[in-house]
């Protein structure tokens, strides 16, 4: 199998999507030769992506770059045209078209038919990422009641929320980036996570939402908004509870009787199993054995069925009307 080059903005690996794409290429390394290289500004002793553009030419045995920093991509596909590029896409919102030369993997079934709509005649595939699960007992006895992150809160969530509770819990609040969420996972019993503002706030979607899953893979019950991806696989009532419904006395009720009950308890083991290495690798080499075919294919064709988006863009004219009616009321 082809080569493949996983391209990364900068070194800063434990930074959003990055940390989820440090755990493909791991996967990637079980079928394949998958290695890192850097297209910013250039990191001492690591590879660079200008270095491989100018002694790789595309053929056969040339690698397969895969692209993910949502920011971006526009910029990267000018910087590799001419090359075989698949695009791993960890959310939706950050305004560009793809090409159907440029596959694209899809974190959740929600960015699958985001990109189903927008570019259906690409390649389209859904490859969830790798989650951490604790195959201990979840039941052990957990020295904080609450777990909270700074990080995508709302201003509800820190602002309001998280001081009634302290008043009657043991609430902890992590600022700034954590290296092992995991170990504080497996100390509390409840996580609260509500990114809706954030993301609105970005004009972007949760991709995937990394830290809910694997807050119940950790045993933790979780309170969560259940925007985007998040709606992949939480369940409220069933597998976690939905956070800021109606207002703040249901939600510390709720809490503290989730804290008090450990309920509703998080999936067992086997029902994450579709996120496991093994399960994800696999996915992943059958998808890229498809790229392979794909690219050898359509190496010398040019892209023939009918861009169904086209008719529908509205002209200038059209956007410029329809400002005038969202600025007048009208």
């Amino acid at each position: 199998m082809r080569p493949l080059i996983f391209l990364f903005p900068h070194d800063r690996m434990n930074v959003g999507g990055n940390s989820a794409q440090v755990r493909f290429v791991e996967a990637c390394c079980r079928f394949t030769a998958a290695s890192v290289a850097f297209y910013g500004g250039r990191i001492a002793d690591r590879p660079h992506l200008d270095d491989y553009l100018a002694h790789h030419t595309k053929g056969e045995s040339s690698p397969i770059f895969v692209i993910h920093w949502g920011p971006d991509i526009a910029m990267l596909l000018k910087r590799l045209k001419g090359r075989d590029v698949v695009y791993i896409a960890h959310s939706t919102g950050w305004g560009m078209a793809l090409s159907s030369e440029v596959p694209i993997l899809c974190v959740s079934r929600h960015t699958m038919a985001y990109w189903g709509r927008y570019a259906p005649n690409s390649y389209i595939a859904h490859v969830p990422n790798v989650v951490e699960i604790n195959d201990s007992d979840t039941a052990q006895p957990r020295d904080i009641d609450v777990l909270v992150q700074v990080r995508k809160s709302s201003r509800y969530l820190l602002d309001r929320l998280v001081p009634a509770l302290q008043e009657q819990c043991r609430v902890t609040v992590l600022d700034g980036w954590v290296d092992d969420l995991s170990a504080w996972f497996r100390r509390s019993s409840v996580y609260l996570y509500d990114s809706l503002e954030h993301w609105a706030d970005v004009g972007a979607t949760e991709g995937f939402g990394l830290p809910p899953l694997e807050a119940m893979g950790q045993g933790c019950v979780v309170f969560s908004s259940v925007n985007d991806a998040l709606a992949d696989y939480l369940d409220p009532g069933f597998n976690c509870r939905k956070i800021r419904v109606h207002s703040l006395q249901w939600d510390v009720a709720e809490v503290l009787r989730a804290v008090e009950e450990r309920a509703p308890a998080p999936p067992h083991a086997p029902w994450f199993a579709g996120y496991s290495p093994d399960m994800v690798a696999s996915r992943l080499e059958t998808v890229f054995g498809d790229l392979e075919r794909f690219f050898d294919l359509t190496a010398d064709i040019d892209p023939n069925i009918d861009d169904l988006w086209a008719p529908r863009r509205p002209t200038p004219l059209q956007r410029a009307k329809r400002a005038v009616r969202v600025l007048t009321g009208s």
